[in-house]
């Protein structure tokens, strides 16, 4: 079940609509332009319920979701990430007036392991302002810990596949994210029951927003993977023919069933069959 929006705030309020009393307003930055290349300053994100605030939950939201990232089991793959635009306007009184409204900006996806191992979940942007579609994979040999890298697209040439856009690695207990020459650009913590990020570098607005959307998919893996794995085997198989049509990697099956058929045995009539 969705979480409840924070005491008297509506992220569909129109311009004309107040902010309620007591909610401190967003950071100045928040009163947004929708231009990628816009620096923003360093900031604090705090994650309560569907909504991402800007260093305490008494804050304005900037973000929201469509479902609570800790309330998912294995079978959802899909969770929508809405930046919170605030303008803010003079009443006819003279008083300030903060208005939100919800725009989307990014899909969360989220697959099973028995689709491929190098890509597991990933985000894609919803328009050309974001930063594309990003798979937060594990680190190959002999580095460690993962990486947020950009997937090719199907006409894209020349990729290089080895760059990436974040490494992301475990030190003391949180988790840092660092850029390609290995500078910290945010760490992740969680306190007093909170999950947190702590930016620490200005980002273009494009680049925030596709960490902030990184960030909640990251939560969403590190919560997934505690999740039990289903004991029987016709329950993944379910899982497995269900999604196969819809999957981006389903190429994944065919090599897999060939790979079957030259080392151990071979598939007849959609059955397989040890030598």
């Amino acid at each position: 079940m969705a979480a409840p929006a924070p005491p008297g705030y509506d992220a569909n309020v129109e311009p004309s609509q107040t902010t309620p009393a007591g909610v401190p307003s967003p950071p100045a930055y928040s009163e947004q332009r929708d231009d990628p290349e816009e620096v923003l300053q360093p900031a604090i994100f705090v994650l309560n319920d569907r909504f991402i605030h800007h260093e305490s939950v008494a804050s304005s939201p900037l973000y929201q979701l469509n479902r609570v990232i800790h309330a998912q089991g294995r079978a959802a793959n899909k969770i929508e990430l809405e930046r919170l635009d605030h303008r803010v306007k003079t009443l006819s009184d003279g008083s300030p007036s903060v208005a939100a409204r919800g725009r989307h900006i990014y899909n969360l996806l989220h697959y099973s392991e028995l689709f491929s191992a190098d890509f597991t979940c990933g985000i894609e942007s919803v328009s050309r302002k974001g930063v594309g579609r990003v798979a937060i994979k594990k680190a190959s040999f002999p580095h460690t810990g993962f990486r947020a890298a950009r997937t090719p697209g199907e006409r894209e040439k020349n990729f290089n596949k080895s760059a990436y856009i974040y490494a992301i690695k475990e030190k003391k207990e949180v988790f840092e994210w660092l850029d390609s020459n290995g500078n910290v650009i945010a760490t992740e913590d969680q306190r007093d029951g909170q999950h947190m990020l702590f930016v620490a570098v200005p980002l273009t607005r494009r680049m925030m927003d596709g960490l902030v959307a990184l960030w909640c998919l990251w939560m969403w893996h590190v919560h997934i993977e505690e999740i039990p794995q289903p004991a029987r085997w016709e329950h993944s198989k379910f899982i497995f023919s269900s999604r196969l049509a819809v999957c981006p990697f389903r190429r994944v099956a065919n090599l897999t069933a060939k790979h079957s058929q030259k080392h151990h045995g071979k598939v007849t009539n959609g059955q397989y069959r040890l030598e």
